[in-house]
């Protein structure tokens, strides 16, 4: 398709009719994820000025239309090709761009029906440059409006693009889309999306330096420190259209953009999402491996384990089909380095990755190694190796420092059967990395099976999903065994109920131990989930759920009650409330029992596009269960919060009362004041 030109801007205005806009308008005729023709019909503009690219969807929806956002850049926690803004929350449309091909960055802009906007790029998990969406719902149809800047896209060129036009539909599931194979799964699939002509680029944007310069005031009380100040920088140098130096000076430890807590008991170690801008801006680079049936996740670089470093200093790029990125971060007493090599071959059907990561902590030396080839027939199956080894003071018999994984498998809309099998030696566990469990050989195997029904039927979908996995030690034979079996009824009365049983069998020393042996069910009103074995949201599905969870069953030497229960509350048009009460009960016969009890309020409200304020009060009472139960907590830990968040171009503001990261508030307040010189946040 050739991008048609056009001397002037079309309107912005999302009317229903679209004057202005050059046709063809090009429609979205496949859902893929349910393998079958769009059910509602989608038509798209796209037109460029060879500054800027406009896009207008046009969308009529049988459904209610979904749109509780009303922010833009407010959503966290990940999107369709590297964040997103509205899959468990709103309907939306977005456009993926592929200046380059399939093996180059991939940038992403998506709204939802009122024109409340998220993006995301391969190029930088932080991505975030400023942008353009209006949206209008007029009835049983909505109108999207778009204006991205061809400055903030860069390897942007004359000629051929990959490029794809994607709509979600919240309480159908479906997922239209305009270029495809009747096989594929994923809408954001490079390798699928349309061939597009741009004929016009009024000026190859060159990407400019970039220094994000931070200014940070604590008040404290004096029985933790008093009040104080820093100052810092994140910076990025452009070598060429599509790499750059980059660095870090002083960063920000207060991490006031941050909030993860939880009381949930687990078996495993928990994983944390990165966010500090070093170690983001190159994350795509690193960890390309696939790894199936992967129930205790190791890697051989988990940045959230090295501590926020003094200053660090990386490079990042693409050409053609490989890409190239490496950090060296310094810390007090500890250098913490990083590189990785990656290669996609032209019909993204091979992808292959090596990282080395290499650790100097106080004199303990620590250098790891991984290889990994990727394999996808462009269809169902998919298979993987990965092989890596770990060396320096800790291992002190290299020929149990390495770890060989391997698996692959076959999957569709409604079937799915992935194996693996894997060797870990005892000591394989990466300074830098994450290993919940060295030392065991074996295989994992993970089954799935969805029905659909009639829109007669009482029920939208059924799925039933099976998960086992066996390995051994390298003595006293079995080491870890893992269980589970889901079935999940989704009801178009807006019902979503799971059952579900499992197990888990770790060896202490020469002890096989039930760690955990648990039944239990879920119960979701108004659903805002998918179907756990497949990709069906529940029929009416809304941003409001209410939630109630019971497992009961051994854990660790006791028995555990556990009960999650939560609900969303809308208040007026831009807040919510959202209301948990969860507790664990672990018994003992001998023992003291571990009774513990969370209990949370919080209100978040939108205030404009850019802006936002969010208030939360939660209480920990109790002791959690052992091993590994949540939350850090032992005794009465309250904690009270206020966050406000402001968004301009090129300056963002962050004030908080309190620490969202810890269960106990200290008297505190933080102000950030972060200006981005040069380009814009994220590129």
């Amino acid at each position: 398709m050739l991008v048609p030109v056009t001397q002037t801007a079309p309107p912005l205005a999302p009317t229903p009719a679209d004057p202005g806009w050059p046709a063809p308008a090009v429609p979205l005729k496949w859902d893929v994820a349910h393998g079958r023709p769009a059910q509602d019909p989608t038509t798209v503009h796209v037109t460029t000025d060879g500054k800027m690219i406009y896009v207008r969807f046009d969308a009529q929806q049988n459904t209610p239309i979904i749109a509780t956002q009303h922010g833009d850049d407010l959503v966290t926690g990940g999107s369709n090709a590297n964040g997103g803004i509205s899959w468990s929350n709103d309907d939306a449309v977005w456009v993926d761009l592929w200046p380059n091909g399939p093996g180059g960055f991939e940038y992403q802009f998506e709204s939802n029906p009122t024109g409340a906007h998220n993006e995301a790029s391969t190029e930088n998990a932080a991505f975030a440059p400023y942008w353009q969406s209006q949206g209008d719902i007029h009835g049983n149809s909505y109108t999207v409006t778009m204006a991205i800047p061809m400055s903030v896209i860069h390897g942007a060129k004359v000629g051929s693009w990959r490029l794809q036009f994607v709509r979600y539909e919240r309480a159908s599931g479906d997922l239209d889309v305009w270029s495809y194979e009747t096989a594929q799964t994923q809408p954001d699939d490079s390798a699928r999306a349309g061939n597009v002509n741009m004929p016009l680029v009024a000026k190859a944007p060159v990407p400019k330096p970039r220094a994000a310069l931070y200014g940070l005031a604590a008040i404290d009380s004096a029985a933790i420190g008093g009040t104080t100040s820093r100052v810092g920088a994140d910076f990025s140098i452009p070598v060429t259209p599509t790499a750059a130096f980059f660095g870090t000076l002083h960063p920000d430890y207060s991490n006031v953009e941050l909030d993860q807590q939880s009381i949930s008991p687990t078996v495993y170690q928990r994983t944390y999402t990165e966010v500090r801008p070093f170690f983001t801006q190159a994350a795509s680079y690193y960890n390309n491996f696939n790894c199936n049936v992967c129930n205790g996740f190791r890697t051989t670089l988990y940045t959230f384990g090295i501590p926020t470093p003094r200053e660090g200093y990386a490079f990042e790029g693409k050409d053609g089909l490989f890409g190239l990125a490496a950090y060296d971060a310094i810390g007090d007493d500890r250098t913490d380095i990083a590189s990785a090599l990656t290669y996609t071959s032209p019909d993204t059907h091979w992808q292959a990755s090596a990282q080395h990561v290499s650790a100097n902590v106080s004199g303990l030396v620590d250098d790891a190694n991984q290889v990994g080839l990727n394999w996808y027939n462009g269809g169902h199956l998919s298979a993987y190796v990965n092989y890596a080894t770990d060396r320096g003071t800790n291992v002190i018999d290299p020929g149990q420092g390495n770890w060989l994984d391997a698996g692959g498998g076959w999957g569709d809309q409604h079937f799915a059967l992935y194996a693996s099998v894997r060797t870990v030696g005892s000591y394989f566990n990466p300074v830098d990395g994450f290993d919940s469990h060295p030392g065991i050989a074996g295989y994992g195997a993970y089954t799935a099976r969805i029905w659909t029904f009639a829109k007669q039927d009482v029920l939208q979908s059924a799925g039933v999903s099976l998960f086992l996995d066996r390995y051994q030690g390298p003595q006293y034979g079995q080491a870890q065994s893992d269980n589970q079996v889901l079935l999940d009824l989704l009801f178009k009365n807006t019902f979503d109920v799971q059952l579900q049983s499992g197990s888990d069998y770790w060896r202490f020393d020469q002890t096989l131990t039930p760690i955990s042996q648990s039944g239990g069910f879920s119960i979701t009103y108004h659903s805002g989930m998918q179907n756990n074995v497949g990709n069906f949201p529940a029929h009416g599905a809304s941003a409001y759920p209410t939630q109630i969870q019971y497992y009961t069953g051994r854990y660790g030497l006791g028995r555990l009650d556990t009960w999650f229960r939560s609900s969303v509350l809308k208040m007026g048009e831009r807040g919510t409330v959202t209301l948990t009460l969860d507790n664990t009960s672990q018994w003992y016969t001998q023992l003291p029992n571990n009774i513990q009890w969370f209990e949370g309020v919080s209100y978040a409200y939108q205030i404009t596009h850019n802006s936002s304020l969010a208030i939360g009060l939660r209480r920990v009472v109790g002791y959690p269960p052992q091993p590994n139960g949540g939350g850090n907590c032992e005794g009465d830990c309250s904690n009270v919060s206020v966050a406000y968040h402001l968004r301009w171009k090129n300056y963002e503001l962050y004030a908080a009362y309190g620490d969202p990261n810890t269960l106990t508030t200290v008297p505190q307040a933080i102000f950030k004041l972060i200006f981005y010189a040069g380009g814009e946040k994220g590129t």
